[in-house]
Protein backbone atom coordinates (compact mmCIF):
# COMPACT_ATOMS: atom_id res chain seq x y z
CA UNK A 1 0.00 0.00 0.00
CA UNK A 2 1.62 3.18 -0.92
CA UNK A 3 1.06 6.36 1.56
CA UNK A 4 1.56 9.98 0.23
CA UNK A 5 3.53 12.32 2.77
CA UNK A 6 3.21 16.20 2.02
CA UNK A 7 5.36 19.11 2.64
CA UNK A 8 3.58 21.98 4.61
CA UNK A 9 2.79 24.60 2.50
CA UNK A 10 4.69 27.09 3.86
CA UNK A 11 8.18 25.12 4.87
CA UNK A 12 9.98 22.80 3.20
CA UNK A 13 10.87 19.29 4.28
CA UNK A 14 13.82 17.08 5.10
CA UNK A 15 12.98 13.49 4.71
CA UNK A 16 15.48 10.91 6.12
CA UNK A 17 14.95 6.76 4.97
CA UNK A 18 16.27 4.83 7.36
CA UNK A 19 18.04 2.55 8.32
CA UNK A 20 19.59 2.92 4.66
CA UNK A 21 20.46 6.36 5.49
CA UNK A 22 19.31 8.49 2.55
CA UNK A 23 17.67 11.77 2.34
CA UNK A 24 15.32 14.45 0.00
CA UNK A 25 14.26 17.85 0.62
CA UNK A 26 10.87 18.08 -0.07
CA UNK A 27 9.47 22.01 -1.69
CA UNK A 28 6.61 23.65 0.46
CA UNK A 29 3.12 21.56 -1.31
CA UNK A 30 5.19 18.63 -2.19
CA UNK A 31 5.07 15.17 -2.02
CA UNK A 32 6.42 11.82 -1.97
CA UNK A 33 4.62 8.54 -2.34
CA UNK A 34 5.93 5.93 -0.20
CA UNK A 35 5.68 2.04 -0.14
CA UNK A 36 6.86 -0.31 2.48
CA UNK A 37 8.19 -3.73 2.33
CA UNK A 38 5.94 -6.12 4.30
CA UNK A 39 7.97 -7.51 7.98
CA UNK A 40 6.93 -8.76 11.23
CA UNK A 41 8.22 -6.04 12.91
CA UNK A 42 6.34 -2.70 11.68
CA UNK A 43 7.97 0.18 9.76
CA UNK A 44 7.86 3.53 11.32
CA UNK A 45 7.37 7.42 10.56
CA UNK A 46 8.41 9.91 12.70
CA UNK A 47 8.31 13.59 13.12
CA UNK A 48 11.40 14.89 14.77
CA UNK A 49 12.81 18.66 14.89
CA UNK A 50 11.10 19.24 11.19
CA UNK A 51 12.67 16.10 9.92
CA UNK A 52 10.57 13.41 8.59
CA UNK A 53 11.91 10.03 9.48
CA UNK A 54 10.52 6.98 7.47
CA UNK A 55 11.77 3.69 8.76
CA UNK A 56 11.67 0.14 7.01
CA UNK A 57 12.09 -2.64 9.38
CA UNK A 58 12.44 -6.32 8.19
CA UNK A 59 14.01 -7.45 5.11
CA UNK A 60 12.72 -5.60 2.61
CA UNK A 61 13.27 -2.17 0.98
CA UNK A 62 10.88 1.20 0.95
CA UNK A 63 9.70 2.37 -2.59
CA UNK A 64 9.48 6.05 -3.12
CA UNK A 65 8.23 8.44 -6.06
CA UNK A 66 8.15 11.87 -6.16
CA UNK A 67 5.24 14.24 -7.33
CA UNK A 68 6.28 13.84 -10.74
CA UNK A 69 5.89 10.04 -10.69
CA UNK A 70 9.76 9.77 -10.65
CA UNK A 71 10.98 6.50 -8.62
CA UNK A 72 13.64 7.57 -6.00
CA UNK A 73 16.44 5.58 -4.59
CA UNK A 74 16.14 5.94 -0.59
CA UNK A 75 19.82 5.20 -0.69
CA UNK A 76 20.53 8.75 -2.10
CA UNK A 77 22.01 7.05 -4.99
Amino acid sequence: MRTRFYADEREPLKVRFEIIGGECFLAPGDWIDVEFAESETPSSVHLVGGVMILTQEGDGFMRVWDSTGREIDPGGE
